[in-house]
């Protein structure tokens, strides 16, 4: 058989599993054949050695969890040039002099010092430094390194961080910690408030969700956001290509890895529990005009429209006073719906262990209660049974056998339960309708008590608020999942030193049930009483019977990876670690045909003496979205390090610990195409009329036959990115108080996946396929000093200062080519559209008649004035120019400060952002409006009242700056003396108070939002503001 053959079937789906066992017989023969030649230089090896009057120890180096360290350095003091590291099991062998002292260190570690009598093997446990905790960092396919060898660009995050915000929603813990990771928060509704996560920015106008990994497995964005951050251990997000073309086609956007807690080997089970108790309130909220402010307004508007005054001054009287409440009403709806507050309690209980001396296990479980801003909760809890509100139930237990001394298993079992409850068919109908509604609309309740709908000022035609919340239904969203993973790794160093293989099967069942029950309310038009005096009402609506829609729909996982490792030390200096992993998920939803992805990855690291670093990383990957010829990519990585520190030829001052240098180029991709797929084949649907037929004919005579709705593409693909890295590693004074780490990124992105612009509907096609079009450029910077120092036994201190700047630019959109060079978007960030540039605001008549001409409507004094680009005397389409409207910020940093002084703690972050902007709008109810243009107040910003097109269109007048500045957490703690715990058998206990979201300063001339909060109207939950209270208990 050729060998392009061979190749083309061990890359096809059928034989792709094969193919792997088969390189593993491969590699495993050649290296039992080296295992052979190596026995004998080992005992030529201890000839050599016995001359010296030397002897040989062994031991094994594990942390304080009896997991084992790797690449823990083990030196003979006093003997320059001797020493090791430990392999992938924490293991070392060294040949040492008689009676020598040995060192054993690690990052993150106190060191350790050993003298060697007649004892030859060690069990050896190093303490983790109370300053360097997260220095073992876990990347690509669950694999872990010293933060030493790492040459790829990651940014870690540790339990301890992440539970210093009290969010329920774990994505909200991360803003500002990470260097590389820029999040925006558009809304605070219980469940739903997620943030966006963007991996050094946005390299796509395409999806650019990161890809999920917890625990070794892909997992969906949904997953992460519900975890409970007392069941993580670290999470790690891959920035370059070198730490994510393990992903291969999945891998552009980067990656977030997620470790969740195992188990310890303990004399007795340790047993924690957390206690939570929070209270929320809006940052922001929109501020309303009253009836009367509003009333004026109007009045202004039909001036300069040129109409009749709708309001008489004698209604403009009643209007102020208030005199009749019912005819004329002033509610604020947001005062009237809202509450204040809300609460939110979070309870955790984490067990973890050992049995037998071959068990350990983790279990965590928690409970998450979010309530909602809602008013009258007891009318409709009354009405219908249930609360609007927010509950989540996790569960996690992760077990670890050692079956044998050679054969490791796993297994992971995680459950979550959700439940959301609101009135009506969504929150978001509910802030949409106070937002919008006028405060004169209706009056909450009638003088007989019934629901108001319509007044003297305005005619009905909107439901009344107040029903929507009590009486209009409710809606329940069921969330129910299980995953579980069962995987074993066997040691083959029966074959050669330091292989091993190991195989992951997991699944996750997603079960969803979402049932909405809706009805109308009774509601009344008062119209003011009769000439007898008896009341006038008019029905508006009629109450009806609960209306019930379900949805119900099934997702299911399925995750196989079988997995060759590679890990050993020649000659005690040269290390070579290596795996070759192949995998398939398949993911089903109801009756849909799965999606399939399967691919094979490698990975070979090489280092020298723990100078040089050495890596290459490929992944060839396949999705069935793509036609068959097209499903398949390649995706090459390669990195390196040098520890520059280490050079003997180099002399530095004692206070420089490390300077490492690194670099990584490669290629990774994203088949993520917005949930289409197929795209390669043509769809007919059938044509002409709605019975599927077409006309022919003066006397029309139908004919059946088939419209081609959509042209395939059979070209169709993923995304390909090429991306690049370089920065440098600094470690300062001997007990490393001080790092500062620096990159420089860049990416380009092509085979975005756009729908043609440039396609006229005269050719008959009206819906082409999208192509692999578009391209993206990506550049930007981080950085990170970090400053840790234990000043005494009673006090410590720590800083952290981190950054990240990205700037995309489109290159090729798939857009016709514009009238004018002005108007072309490439060349610009992702987020801009064509607008208008405006000029400011008409001052008087003299100022429209010298101005070009404007064609959106009449203009009057007040109205925006736009910027003739062109120069053409008139404004029109021809003279939009691009705007950014996107709330993506290009720059992201954080601050934090902590300090800890005996049993007392204290800690906070500042968070800021700059490069975002949103386009906002107002209403005529907004009380921004109080600040329009009239010929006294001409240096307004906001236009007259004026019901013109002219100050409606796309505008860069509308368009506000979102930089920011937050207090986003503070928490203060106090441990309590172990003294008085002991008494009452608890080991550790501490009481804390934190916050979320303290203080925010930004630029926004609108401050009806928090400026993470999307554009356009403000029509979202808003984000919140949190002050919590936990206790921490440990037996």
């Amino acid at each position: 058989m050729k060998k392009n053959t061979i190749v083309r079937h061990c890359f096809s789906r059928k034989y792709i599993s094969l193919c792997i066992f088969l390189l593993l017989g491969i590699i495993g023969e050649k290296a039992f054949a080296y295992s052979v030649w190596e026995t004998y230089a080992n005992e030529t090896e201890g000839i050599y050695f016995s001359l010296q009057e030397s002897i040989k120890i062994t031991g094994v180096v594990k942390d304080n969890k009896g997991e084992p360290i790797i690449g823990a350095n083990i030196v003979e003091l006093n003997k320059k040039g001797n020493g090791t590291i430990t392999d992938i099991d924490g293991k070392f062998t060294l040949s040492v002099s008689k009676n020598a002292e040995i060192s054993i260190s690690f990052i993150g570690f106190d060191e350790k010092k050993i003298k060697i009598g007649q004892q030859t093997s060690f069990d050896i446990i190093l303490e983790e430094s109370s300053q360097f905790l997260d220095e073992v960092v876990v990347v690509g396919m669950n694999n872990r390194q010293t933060r030493r060898s790492v040459t790829g660009a990651i940014s870690t995050i540790q339990t301890k961080e992440l539970k210093q915000s009290p969010v329920a929603n774990l994505s909200n813990a991360l803003a500002g910690k990470l260097p590389g990771l820029i999040t925006v928060q558009t809304s605070g509704q219980p469940g739903e408030d997620a943030s966006s996560l963007f991996i050094r920015g946005v390299g796509t106008y395409g999806t650019s969700n990161p890809l999920v990994v917890i625990d070794g497995l892909p997992r969906s964005q949904t997953d992460f956001n519900q975890l409970d951050a007392n069941e993580i251990e670290s999470v790690t997000i891959l920035k370059d290509a070198s730490s994510s073309s393990l992903y291969g086609i999945q891998g552009a956007n980067g990656v977030i890895v997620v470790t969740t807690k195992r188990g310890v080997d303990r004399e007795k089970p340790l047993i924690s529990f957390t206690v939570q108790q929070a209270v929320q309130q809006p940052i922001r909220l929109p501020e309303t005009m009253s009836s009367y402010e509003q009333a004026l307004y109007y009045r202004d508007m039909d001036m300069n429209d040129g109409q009749t005054e709708r309001y008489t001054p004698e209604v403009l009287d009643i209007i102020k006073n208030g005199s009749d409440p019912y005819l004329y009403p002033n509610v604020n709806w947001f005062d009237e719906i809202l509450k204040k507050n809300s609460m939110q309690s979070q309870y955790n209980i984490n067990i973890s262990g050992s049995a037998l001396g071959k068990l350990r296990y983790f279990i965590s479980g928690s409970y998450v209660n979010q309530g909602t801003l809602l008013k009258h909760q007891d009318i409709f809890e009354k009405n219908y049974g249930v609360k609007s509100k927010f509950d989540r139930y996790n569960f996690r237990s992760n077990v670890d056998l050692d079956a044998t001394s050679m054969l490791n298993i796993r297994i992971d079992l995680a459950g979550r339960l959700e439940t959301r409850v609101g009135p009506g068919s969504d929150f978001s109908n509910v802030f949409s309708v106070i937002t919008t509604r006028s405060p004169s609309s209706q009056p909450v309740f009638n003088p007989d008590g019934t629901l108001g709908a319509g007044s003297a000022l305005e005619i009905p035609f909107q439901q009344n608020p107040y029903g929507i919340v009590t009486q209009s239904g409710y809606y329940t969203r069921h969330t129910n999942v299980m995953s579980g993973t069962l995987s074993a790794k066997h040691k083959l160093d029966f074959i050669t030193k330091g292989l091993s293989a190991q195989v992951y099967f997991s699944f996750e069942s997603n079960n969803y049930q979402h049932t909405t029950r809706l009805q109308s309310f009774d509601s009344f038009w008062y119209k003011g009483k009769d000439a007898t005096g008896e009341a006038i009402y008019q029905p508006h609506s009629v109450k009806s019977r609960l209306s019930t829609t379900d949805s119900r729909w099934v997702e299911r996982y399925t995750y196989l990876d079988v997995r060759l490792n590679y890990d050993r030390t020649f000659a005690e200096k040269h290390q070579i670690s290596a795996q070759l992993l192949g995998n398939r998920t398949l993911r089903s939803q109801n009756a849909e045909l799965p999606y399939a992805y399967q691919g094979i990855s490698s990975r070979i690291a090489y280092n020298f003496d723990t100078r040089y670093y050495l890596e290459a990383n490929i992944g060839y990957n396949g999705s069935e979205n793509f036609p068959p010829k097209k499903r398949y990519g390649f995706f090459p990585s390669f990195s390196a390090g040098w520890v520059l520190s280490d050079e003997k030829f180099i002399s530095l001052p004692s206070w420089i610990q490390l300077i490492k240098l690194r670099g990584s180029y490669g290629t990774v991709g994203n088949d993520k195409i917005g949930g289409q797929r197929w795209l390669y084949i043509t769809e007919f649907t059938p044509g002409g009329t709605a019975m599927g037929t077409y006309q022919f004919g003066v006397s029309p005579q139908s004919v059946a036959g088939y419209n081609e709705s959509r042209v395939g593409n059979k070209f169709v693909t993923w995304e390909k990115s090429a991306k690049g890295n370089v920065g440098f590693d600094l470690s300062l004074f001997k007990d490393n108080a001080v790092q500062f780490t620096f990159d420089y990124f860049w990416e380009k992105r092509n085979n975005i996946l756009t729908t043609p612009g440039d396609v006229p509907d005269y050719v008959g096609i009206t819906n082409v396929a999208p192509r692999n079009s578009g391209k993206v450029e990506n550049k930007g910077i981080e950085a990170e000093l970090r400053f840790n120092k234990r000043i005494n036994k009673d006090l410590s201190i720590f800083a952290n200062l981190q950054m990240t700047y990205a700037r995309n630019k489109v290159l090729e959109n798939d857009e016709p080519i514009p009238a004018f060079d002005y108007q072309d978007l490439r060349g610009y960030e992702i987020g801009y559209v064509l607008g208008y540039k405006s000029a400011g605001l008409f001052q008087d008549e003299e100022d429209i008649r010298n101005s070009p001409t404007q064609s959106f409507g009449t203009v009057v004094p007040g109205d925006i004035k736009y910027v003739d680009t062109n120069k053409d005397g008139v404004i029109d389409a021809f003279d939009r120019v691009p705007i950014k409207v996107n709330n993506v910020p290009r720059s992201m940093s954080g601050l934090s400060l902590g300090v800890t002084y005996k049993n007392f703690d204290f800690s906070m972050l500042m968070n800021a952002s700059t490069g975002g902007t949103a386009y906002l709008y107002t209403y005529p109810s907004s009380k921004i409006n109080l600040e329009r243009w009239t010929a006294e107040n001409k240096n307004a910003r906001i236009p007259a009242a004026h019901s013109t097109t002219n100050n409606t269109v796309v505008t860069d007048h509308f368009v506000q700056n979102t930089d920011y500045i937050k207090l986003r957490n503070v928490e203060i703690g106090y441990t309590l003396p172990k003294k008085f715990l002991s008494s009452l058998r608890i080991s550790t206990a501490r009481i804390y108070l934190n916050g979320q979201n303290l203080a925010v300063w930004d630029k926004m001339w609108l401050k009806d939002r928090d400026p993470e909060s999307a554009g356009g109207a403000a029509l979202a939950y808003p984000l919140q503001r949190v002050f919590n209270i936990g206790i921490h208990v440990e037996l």
